[in-house]
């Protein structure tokens, strides 16, 4: 699946690129935060219509990181979402995150580094990113009074081995059952809406009840297919008739024949235009607290 492959790139880059004084920063600029702005307002209007947003991530990319900072810093987000469930978490240490994101309190990283630790993908959730969108969450909290504050929801459990049905039951538990508005934030093969993803093996119990997005593997064949510019663009999918082209070269999957179709991965394609991707290491600076 391109969730487990990604992890293994990501790793790989962890070990091999070298630190540098002139890495990028783990936070978006001002800039960037502009040039995200109409794939932010896209997904803050899925909200209109779903319950639950998946934002499928690619482990380790900027872009990614970049967009979902941007996006719980908007204004409407605290307005619009209650939870956010993100993969990285244990749900055994539930307790510490409600301290950290309800309570306020002020965890430095070593004691909050718990909620992810001593799993086979520590490595991968110890890169800086992570910690930066759970303290970007935060921040925004402190702002608003206790009852209006976002909860970060833990979405794994690391002591299981089937992590397909512990995610779907999280979210079916933990949010669709209590009609709670959330954002997910999972690897990209988590948030298909075929059956491999939990927004397809959701769909018959909680019909309609969640909207996916996630970016290309290819941009460059995606950029041909869909004819776009260097500009930042939400790509709508659902009720298009681009749901019907077969995935191809687009996505990771395609390198195997994968007969699926565009409908069958996405409501909707995060397109970052002309800004180039790189992967945080772990030598890059943190977002402190």
């Amino acid at each position: 699946m391109r969730t487990t492959i990604g992890i293994l790139i990501a790793l790989g880059a962890f070990l091999t690129i070298p630190s540098s004084p002139a890495q990028t920063e783990v936070l978006p600029n001002q800039t960037t935060k502009t040039r995200l702005q109409p794939i932010v307002k896209g997904i803050l209007a899925a909200w209109d219509k779903f319950d639950v947003v998946c934002l499928g991530e690619d482990h380790a990319s900027k872009n990614d990181s970049d967009l979902r900072i941007t996006l719980v810093e908007h204004p409407d987000f605290i307005r619009k979402v209650k939870v956010v469930m993100v993969e990285w978490a244990n749900n055994a240490h539930q307790g510490l995150l409600d301290r950290f994101a309800l309570d306020g309190e002020n965890i430095p990283r070593e004691q909050l580094r718990e909620v992810w630790a001593r799993t086979s993908a520590t490595q991968l959730w110890d890169l800086p990113t992570y910690e930066a969108f759970l303290r970007a969450i935060r921040k925004v909290n402190l702002g608003v009074p206790k009852e209006r504050r976002i909860r970060i929801l833990a979405g794994d459990d690391f002591s299981q081995t089937n992590r397909g049905k512990v995610i779907r039951d999280l979210v079916a538990r933990e949010i669709l059952d209590k009609h709670l508005k959330a954002l997910a934030v999972y690897g990209a093969g988590h948030c298909e809406c075929r059956a491999m993803g939990f927004p397809g093996e959701l769909e018959d119990r909680y019909p309609k009840r969640i909207w996916s997005a996630f970016t290309f593997y290819d941009v460059d064949a995606g950029r041909q297919m869909f004819g776009l510019s260097d500009e930042p663009a939400l790509i709508p999918i659902t009720g298009t008739e681009k749901a019907k082209l077969p995935i191809g070269r687009m996505f990771f999957l395609g390198r195997y024949n994968d007969t699926a179709t565009l409908a069958d991965m996405a409501n909707a394609i995060v397109y970052y235009g002309n800004i180039k991707d790189v992967k945080i290491t772990a030598q890059q600076r943190t977002a402190g607290n």
